[in-house]
């Protein structure tokens, strides 16, 4: 069993995983759902399959369709969970597609993955949007799978050829999908969560 200076060890950990994401995050954008941290125990080898496992599973009361972030950002879905493992969609897989919207204009849009890690695209821009590389992408909340806020992206690359109805539009990541090593699992309430896990997540700030 853990020592009590393992707990309060462990306590500390995901407290400062959280501070660190609250301030990240910012003002308009704050974690205010509870979040359950993961270990990345595994990652797709094949390049055309982006996927990472994670060490929590339905016993922790992990369903398919939840959002899943690090300390900056969206990292994608479970895609599958079993007892003690889940798979993980990332955001950058070529099937995995997210409704989001531009933190200075509040333009909406949908981030889809390339198949290349560094990178997300948006397909059939309106050149009338008003859209500019540098702008922050952020989770619009539409759908109601991933929470409304979460960093997905910014925009790296803007072209519009003269008379195109469309813009040719990437971004880059805001997670940080290189050096995965643990995750955290979003739950919309205690509810969803089992008794013992309850125990182990993290919950919204004060105030």
């Amino acid at each position: 069993s853990e020592t009590l200076q393992a707990r309060q060890l462990k306590f500390e950990a995901l407290l400062s995983e959280n501070n660190r994401l609250r301030a990240l995050l910012g003002s308009s954008a704050k974690v205010s759902d509870l979040v359950l941290i993961a270990e990345v125990v595994g990652i797709s080898p094949d390049p055309d399959q982006h996927y990472a496992m994670v060490d929590k599973g339905l016993n922790d009361g992990v369903f398919v369709g939840q959002a899943v972030i690090d300390a900056t950002g969206l990292v994608g879905q479970v895609a599958e969970s079993t007892t003690n493992l889940s798979k993980v969609l990332l955001v950058t897989d070529q099937s995995h597609a997210v409704p989001v919207l531009s933190v200075r204009t509040a333009s909406q849009l949908i981030v889809e993955g390339t198949g290349n890690r560094n990178l997300l695209s948006m397909r059939h821009v309106s050149e009338s949007l008003d859209l500019k590389v540098g702008d922050l992408l952020v989770t619009s909340g539409l759908g109601q799978r991933f929470p409304r806020g979460y960093p997905v992206a910014e925009i790296a690359r803007y072209e519009r050829a003269p008379g195109a109805a469309f813009a040719e539009v990437l971004a880059k990541p805001s997670s940080q999908l290189q050096t995965l090593d643990h995750v955290l699992l979003v739950f919309d309430s205690a509810e969803d969560l089992t008794p013992d896990v309850a125990l182990e997540t993290i919950g919204p700030a004060d105030g």
